[in-house]
């Protein structure tokens, strides 16, 4: 009796289509877990980044009030209007603050670090106060700078009132309100960086400074040679990462001077804010996000390569 091809053990016969698929996730077992896994983060990141950006690029070619109407095509003509006042002030001010706090905050934190890296009374205690005001609310503490800068019954008119000095109106001056909110956002956000250069710091081992002391090497040659060195990678995060911090200032120019006098003080976020929400116009806002994201891209890789030159690697 002949035995079909199905029933023998040993057949050669075409395989089904379940044991093919059997077959090929078995093969493939290991990358379908991993898709698996990684699926509810690409979820995440397409609804809350990729969709958000790929729908703020689209508004910003349109005319939208984001309340009644659809969304109108109308080009170039959000970024136009970037080339006429004030718009090009409020981009001057939004660089010209991102530059000086980059620069003193990166710089005071950096010194700061290196102070609380040695061993002096109470460094606890100091390095819990430079972090302090990072952990304050802005809201509460920007009232409190109102109150120094009130141009009738502020401290420091009272201070210049007992001197027998003109009181001075702070809230119409340009270069005082600009001065007032560069120190208040360099005073919020130095904590940050200090710590984070205080981290690299401890990570550098104090063999290094007793060798380079056995040689004769000076302070200011032990910080060229050796601290500095070690601690590139830790500079160029901070840098960047604060130069995208302090590009995006917006509460202390929202809750200080609301962009005044004159929009002297006005910055990219605040315009878009006002774009957006104030004068319902989603279209112009989504352009300033646009705008806002090409500066800061360009002046973090600027950033990154002026600062990995000349790396060893």
């Amino acid at each position: 009796m002949s035995v079909s091809a199905k029933s023998t053990p040993f057949s050669t016969g075409a395989i089904t289509r379940s044991e093919r698929f059997t077959r090929w996730r078995h093969r493939h077992r290991q990358a379908i877990e991993g898709w698996i896994i990684l699926a509810p983060i690409l979820l995440y990141y397409s609804l809350f980044f990729i969709f958000p950006v790929v729908a703020n690029l689209y508004v910003s070619f349109t005319s939208w009030s984001g309340v009644y109407e659809s969304p109108t095509w109308v080009g170039l003509t959000n970024y136009k209007i970037y080339l006429s006042d004030p718009y090009p002030l409020i981009l001057f001010n939004t660089l010209l603050f991102a530059v000086v706090i980059l620069v003193v905050q990166t710089v005071f934190a950096f010194l700061i670090a290196v102070l609380l890296n040695e061993k002096i009374f109470g460094r606890g205690s100091f390095r819990a106060m430079y972090y302090l005001p990072t952990l304050t609310s802005a809201a509460i503490t920007a009232q409190l700078l109102i109150a120094f800068i009130s141009p009738y019954d502020g401290v420091f008119n009272a201070i210049l009132k007992a001197l027998g000095q003109p009181i001075v109106i702070w809230t119409i001056s340009t270069f005082w309100m600009r001065t007032f909110i560069i120190a208040f956002s360099i005073w919020r956000g130095l904590g940050g960086p200090t710590v984070l250069f205080l981290a690299a710091l401890q990570g550098i081992h104090r063999e290094l400074y007793e060798a380079a002391k056995v040689d004769g090497a000076s302070w200011w040659n032990q910080m060229r040679y050796i601290t500095v060195p070690l601690m590139r990678p830790m500079i160029i995060f901070v840098v960047v990462t604060s130069m995208i911090a302090s590009f995006q200032i917006f509460e202390s120019v929202m809750l200080i001077s609301k962009g005044g006098p004159s929009n002297t003080t006005n910055v990219m976020l605040l315009q878009i804010y006002n774009d957006a929400f104030v004068n319902t116009r989603l279209g112009l806002a989504a352009a300033g996000a646009v705008i806002t994201a090409i500066v800061l891209l360009g002046f973090s890789i600027t950033n990154m390569r002026l600062l990995n030159r000349g790396q060893v690697d």
